[in-house]
């Protein structure tokens, strides 16, 4: 019996594919310097260059899939002004697993490492292109909240950890689906110089989804989602939101989303010292001496209370559209959304609307060209940043091996206690080669 167990693994593991993926990719970018730096005068322009090496590995039997990757990010900063080396490490581990038919367990593991530029790495309200070494929490491009810059300041050394275990099954019956996730990260700045900029957080979060399809063309979901961030100010926000969603699919191209729910923040301010039981300032935080009033009567700012526990509005309206097509297919996608918002620099929790527009053209099987706009501004009488964004690129598939891409990028951003808007720009040229094969 022993020998047929045996047996049996043998036979699973010598079906199983063990892949490999090793690529290497070269940015050149040049980038606006004005509003990001301080102390001595600089040049209004800066070039840079980034190499990124990749090499992953994958595991698969069927019904268990795993992957591990390394992609470090050195970077060669202002090459033309004040020359220096950053080096970001960057890894993800993900995990599938199919235990019985209808259950599916997922499992992931994302980390950044080092030093990072706030404007050319993160993303500016969904970014042309999905970034692998991204830093932070990295959902669907069409989810990626339009975030703030600190004042100031562009790079800092910088973690951010994400771990999500997952679970989806389709066992309740015919049509319906129910997933579930459990998740920790940590983010934000690691010495005292990177916390100020942008604060250290970190906390849990989980989500439950309920969905249905009761017709071909209609789906509804239901949402609760909790996320608890602790800041290094001492701030905390606590979110819990329940929403409906509809989906409905107009004809083969056009498809609506509509989402209703209700979210419950608490928050506790930020503190001068970086504790939550210390007296509070209430003009200036830790973080870029950002103001820590949310609410404005009048025209004349009021003060936040220490802690404040109030309902938010969690609203979706998207309409996405595909012309299919040889020549020319497209996929766009317009989103309006007012949801509860934590600004990462300062913890505060706000009511903020957010517009973003993405589209996609594949003029060819190799040649692809992207767009995306968007804004963001808080709501309600909440007082926050007021961002404006946008970029385009375009990807040329030169062989299986070589990839061509450029990419540029813009954003203004207005804060409530700074006199002037911030604009920063970049363009980059990037040339992937990568290779891939079987083990």
């Amino acid at each position: 019996m022993l020998d047929a167990a045996l047996a049996s693994v043998w036979l699973e593991v010598a079906s199983a594919s063990v892949s490999y993926g090793a690529a290497a990719r070269v940015d050149t970018r040049a980038r606006s310097m004005d509003a990001q730096a301080t102390g001595e005068a600089v040049a209004p322009v800066a070039a840079d260059m980034d190499l990124v090496p990749t090499l992953s590995l994958k595991y698969d039997d069927g019904s268990a899939v795993a992957q591990v990757q390394y992609a470090p990010r050195i970077s060669f900063r202002e090459a033309t002004t004040h020359p220096r080396t950053e080096v970001q490490h960057v890894g993800r581990l993900l995990g599938d697993w199919r235990p019985s038919r209808g259950l599916t367990l997922h499992g992931t593991q994302e980390f950044v490492l080092g030093q990072v530029n706030l404007f050319t790495n993160l993303p500016l309200g969904g970014s042309v292109g999905d970034d692998p070494t991204a830093p932070g929490d990295t959902p669907p491009l069409t989810d990626v909240p339009i975030q703030p810059l600190p004042e100031g300041v562009d790079t800092v050394f910088f973690l951010s950890s994400l771990t999500t275990l997952a679970a989806e099954t389709v066992w309740l019956g015919p049509g319906w689906r129910l997933s579930g996730s459990l998740g920790f990260s940590a983010s934000g700045g690691l010495d005292d110089t990177a916390k100020k900029a942008v604060p250290f957080q970190y906390g849990p979060r989980a989500q439950l989804s309920l969905g249905n399809s009761p017709a071909p063309r209609h789906t509804l979901a239901t949402t609760l989602a909790f996320t608890d961030s602790r800041f290094s100010t001492g701030a905390r926000a606590s979110v819990t939101t329940l929403t409906g969603a509809w989906t409905h699919r107009l004809d083969r191209r056009t498809s609506v989303e509509a989402g209703v729910g209700v979210g419950v923040a608490y928050s506790v301010r930020a503190t001068a010292d970086g504790t939550a039981n210390a007296p509070a300032t209430p003009d200036a935080t830790p973080s870029g001496g950002r103001r820590l009033t949310t609410l404005q009567v009048g025209g004349a700012p009021v003060e936040e209370p220490p802690r404040r526990l109030e309902l938010l509005p969690d609203l979706t309206l998207a309409v996405s559209h595909r012309v299919p097509s040889r020549t020319a297919d497209f996929n766009g996608r317009l989103a309006a959304r007012v949801t509860p918002f934590v600004d990462r620099l300062t913890g505060l929790v706000y009511p903020r609307a957010d517009l973003t527009l993405n589209g996609t053209w594949a003029l060819s099987p190799r040649f692809r060209f992207s767009g995306t706009g968007g804004g963001a501004f808080a709501v309600g009488g909440a007082v926050g940043d007021r961002q404006v964004v946008g970029g385009v690129g375009a990807g040329w598939t030169v062989n299986r091996w070589v990839t061509l891409e450029v990419d540029t990028r813009a954003a203004w951003t207005r804060s409530p206690d700074v006199e002037a808007a911030r604009t920063v720009w970049s363009a980059t040229l990037g040339l992937t080669f990568q290779k891939t094969g079987i083990l």
